[in-house]
């Protein structure tokens, strides 16, 4: 019999251990990721001849009279949702209705990944356990196919976050996982597809930057593999067009626009951008020009593949914010389609008030807060005749008048409990969201620091007057810290639920109030078909991924059972003609 292998349960994003691991990561990699940039190790070592394996099978893309290509992004999260997605993909195929008329999407020849395929680090167990274990079985039971599917995939920023070695050790060695074969030998690569598309996908790295040598590569794809016309599926690696609106300091957009401009739509090259993809944000969300009938240039955001769900109802119906920045009047860009809905969305929020269940440890944190500044009040109180030096025992004497009397000296003879006080207060303020457009975030955020701060201390007290009878002391403070721990988790997680979800709705806090709900439902990922008629995107969603998938321990290979997951296309297909 096998060894049972550990399902992963979604990123707790609140977890303190998993905030301080991420966190240093983020800073070790942001401080030396520009002085060990591999992309440029990449570019001197890929060396695809032509006539080799790589070069021979790429080619056959742009001779097929059709071809199916998937996009999935923002996989590797909890197993349940990732497995999901990956089951759904691998399938012979897709039956799906495109308008009224029942459609079969055949399985896709390519697989794009759109970054962030590793939560939350970018370990090669990590990998193991939860991206390539979980797309091998997902796919091993689902018919082999004598022409195999091919994977390939750009970085998030969490695949950067070890200077993407496991990444290239997974993506571009050319091995099988699953069904799929992996072929890329860079983070970053342009593919020849049918009847003049071609798919661009970029690598951004952490700070949104496009080295020298990546650009060089899309010059010379651009002038000496392109004819003008054709158009260019561009993937990336964030939506720039949406956190241009929401973020005042945002500059991803001016850098995609950059990009564009110089190696796409240049009249030296006279190329076209079909459509912009990209994850980062796990939701689907569908934008275009729009002249009130006809839609264009799309911009697609579709990171369902795993992590957890960004709501939606708070993002912008219209982005105004690029024609400012560009000074070009682009038309009226317009929001087409989300999922989930705005108004499931809006229910999902609500579930913020669960925080203290679904946030547990960082909800503990809270409480010993609680209990290290009464443990800090008793420390100088012990040094008193009064009730036995017991403060426990002196604050059930106490009317609320005393009790802040009691507080005021605690403060200005104990400076430690200041110290931490402002300690905590300054945590909660720099805690805000102060990216975004809404002006006085930060009254917001340093309102609830003085919410959490005023919390502990009145917990201190209120519980203290509570207390049972009983004659032994020390029993009595063991109950008391114990109560004041417990009551203080509860109630500081609570009001830190409550404070996201009023921040949501404010406009500020949009990552951390999706994050803290930790759902793993509403995926999505998108199918493709190239023909003589054009493009054409099949956005598929999955409102409730399945849960109960179950390991077949008595096979070889690690394989698992369950019900397929409900999908559906989110909208009509988008078309955009050859």
């Amino acid at each position: 019999m096998k060894t049972k292998f550990k399902k992963s349960e979604m990123v707790n994003w609140f977890e303190p251990a998993i905030l301080i691991q991420t966190g240093l990561k983020s800073f070790i990699s942001s401080l030396f990721g520009n002085y060990a940039d591999r992309r440029e190790m990449q570019a001197a070592l890929d060396v695809p001849a032509p006539g080799s394996t790589i070069s021979n099978e790429m080619i056959q893309y742009a001779k097929m009279d059709e071809i199916w290509v998937d996009f999935i992004s923002d996989t590797g999260d909890g197993f349940n949702p990732t497995f999901s997605i990956a089951r759904t993909a691998a399938q012979p195929q897709l039956s799906v209705e495109e308008n009224g008329i029942p459609k079969v999407l055949p399985r896709a020849k390519i697989l794009i990944l759109g970054g962030d395929q590793i939560y939350p680090t970018p370990t090669s167990e990590m990998y193991d356990q939860k991206f390539r274990i979980p797309f091998e079985s997902a796919s091993l039971d689902t018919g082999i196919d004598t022409d195999q599917p091919h994977m390939y995939a750009i970085p998030g920023n969490h695949d950067w976050y070890d200077g993407l070695g496991s990444f290239m050790k997974v993506f571009c060695q050319q091995r099988s996982i699953g069904i799929w074969k992996t072929l890329q030998t860079r983070s970053y690569f342009a593919i020849a597809l049918p009847h003049n598309f071609w798919l661009w996908a970029t690598d951004i790295q952490l700070n949104g930057d496009i080295d020298k040598p990546q650009l060089e590569y899309f010059q010379k794809v651009a002038s000496e593999k392109m004819q003008p016309g054709d158009q260019v599926i561009l993937c990336t690696a964030e939506p720039a067009w949406i956190y241009k609106q929401l973020y005042v300091k945002d500059t991803s957009y001016k850098k995609l626009c950059f990009f564009i401009d110089t190696y796409i739509t240049n009249v030296k090259y006279g190329l076209k951008v079909a459509v912009v993809l990209t994850g980062d944000l796990h939701h689907y969300s569908h934008y275009c020009v729009t002249n009130g009938k006809d839609c264009s240039n799309h911009y697609l955001t579709a990171g369902g593949g795993g992590a957890f769900l960004h709501l939606t109802h708070n993002l912008p119906k219209t982005l105004d914010q690029i024609n400012k920045e560009e000074n070009v009047d682009h038309g009226v860009i317009v929001q087409k389609a989300i999922f989930p809905d705005a108004g499931s969305s809006r229910n999902l929020l609500l579930n913020n008030l669960l925080f203290p269940f679904v946030n547990r440890r960082f909800s503990a944190l809270l409480g010993i807060f609680s209990v290290l500044f009464f443990w800090l009040l008793q420390s100088r109180f012990s040094n008193t005749n009064t009730h036995d030096g017991s403060l426990l025992n002196y604050l059930t004497s106490l009317n609320f008048s005393n009790y802040l009397q009691l507080l005021f000296k605690g403060f200005i003879n104990t400076p430690t409990l200041g110290l931490l006080t402002l300690f905590l207060l300054f945590g909660f303020y720099k805690f805000t969201d102060v990216k975004t457009r809404v002006n006085g975030a930060w009254l917001l955020g340093l309102a609830h620091g003085l919410l959490q701060c005023t919390l502990i201390y009145l917990m201190i007290w209120l519980v203290a007057g509570n207390q049972p009878e009983i004659k032994n002391s020390l029993a009595r403070h063991i109950i008391y810290m114990l109560e004041l721990w417990l009551i203080g988790s509860f109630l500081g997680g609570l009001l830190m639920g409550i404070y996201l979800l009023i921040s949501n709705f404010c406009g500020i806090h949009i990552d951390e109030s999706s994050s803290s709900l930790a759902s793993e439902n509403y995926k999505n990922f998108l199918r493709m078909q190239i023909s003589k008629e054009g493009l054409k995107i099949y956005p598929i969603g999955i409102k409730k991924v399945t849960k109960d998938w179950k390991q077949d321990e008595e096979k070889e290979k690690i394989t698992f059972t369950g019900k397929l997951p409900v999908y559906h296309l989110i909208e009509n297909p988008i078309y955009i003609k050859k």
